[in-house]
């Protein structure tokens, strides 16, 4: 589905190599500012990154071709840690507007104001989130969990969620962690997960787990990685990696 070739990304990213195969879900580890971020953005084509080298295929296209709505409607979502505010565009319009293009389809759009209400709702969103603007007002923990709701309106192929778990309550975090598994039950979804949070990372139970430091990926396995980063932390990985950016 996803196939990463030595991507580099100036000053960030030093040769990362990452597939995803259909039904796989990946966590990202790492300190902060080990480029987990970065690797998602730029995935998405955000364009304050440059790819100085490498190549990205999605789903057996080239992705660096694609602007970033083209990704998003091959099938790619990203969600953001600190989502921004819309002034003027209702969560209702946006996502109905963003669906729309995806699948091309004419949706009703009561339908598809009351599907998104309930799913608000079992994020523990109050229902006039439907209408307001996009996050206009709303706290860090309700811009996450509207960022959830955008996942699961949008059915996209491969998600890329960034710290999805960081800063909502402990009602949401269920929410979100059933969300995730309703969204997986398609083997042919995928997933790239960032977390902090051993909790979701259990829950979830990746297939392959990778550490990242200082630009690189220094470690693949599998869920046994995530027991020994909570273990003992990433010292071991920063040490070796700022070597071979160093060397």
């Amino acid at each position: 589905m996803l196939k990463i070739e030595n991507l580099q990304v100036a000053d960030i990213l030093y040769g990362i190599d990452l597939e995803v195969q259909p039904g796989e879900v990946h966590a990202l580890l790492g300190p902060n500012g080990s480029g987990k971020s970065t690797l998602g953005r730029t995935l998405l084509g955000d364009p304050s990154y440059d790819v100085s080298d490498g190549t990205i295929s999605f789903q057996g296209e080239d992705m660096l071709e694609l602007e970033p709505d083209e990704r998003a409607q091959k099938g790619f979502f990203l969600s953001f840690q600190a989502p921004p505010e819309l002034d003027g565009v209702s969560a209702k319009d946006l996502l109905f507007a963003a669906k729309k293009s995806i699948t091309g389809e004419k949706l009703p759009s009561f339908k598809f104001k009351k599907e998104l209400t309930a799913r608000l709702e079992s994020l523990h969103l109050n229902a006039d989130f439907v209408d307001r603007e996009m996050n206009k007002g709303a706290s860090g923990g309700e811009r996450i969990k509207m960022e959830m709701a955008s996942l699961l309106t949008l059915e996209p192929t491969l998600a890329f969620l960034d710290e999805i778990d960081s800063g909502v309550d402990v009602d949401a975090i269920k929410a979100i962690i059933e969300g995730v598994k309703d969204f997986l039950k398609d083997k042919s979804k995928s997933l790239i997960l960032v977390s902090h949070t051993d909790k979701l990372l259990k829950q979830i139970q990746p297939t392959h787990v990778h550490i990242l430091s200082a630009g690189k990926i220094v470690a693949s396995g599998g869920p046994e990685l995530i027991d020994e980063v909570h273990e003992h932390g990433f010292a071991k990985w920063v040490k070796s990696s700022s070597l071979n950016v160093l060397s």
